[in-house]
């Protein structure tokens, strides 16, 4: 991420805080397949990314998963076989 070195230099500053401003633009919403994995692809996940799953309904929290893999443009999400409907709001951070 690029820095601020002249707080007078409003471009500069404007850089900045788009940089900021897309770090909470990568947000999305997956439902788990009756498998036993699920790939979610997303354009702007990357090797370095850290992806964050909170269950949205009572399916979801009640299974086991966890990300298996991330890779340039997706991440899987490895998970118990089960029913389908298990719903997952994530977040991708360090793009």
């Amino acid at each position: 991420m690029e820095r601020v070195y002249n707080h007078a230099d409003s471009r500069q500053v404007a850089s900045v805080l788009n940089q900021v401003v897309r770090q909470f633009e990568n947000t999305g919403t997956a439902t788990l397949t009756t498998g036993t994995t699920t790939t979610v692809n997303n354009p702007k996940v990357t090797t370095q990314s850290a992806v964050i799953l909170q269950p949205r309904n009572a399916n979801a929290a009640a299974s086991v998963y966890f990300v298996s893999a991330i890779s340039n443009g997706s991440f899987v999400i490895g998970h118990i076989a089960g029913a389908a409907g298990r719903t997952f709001d994530y977040a991708v951070f360090a793009i």
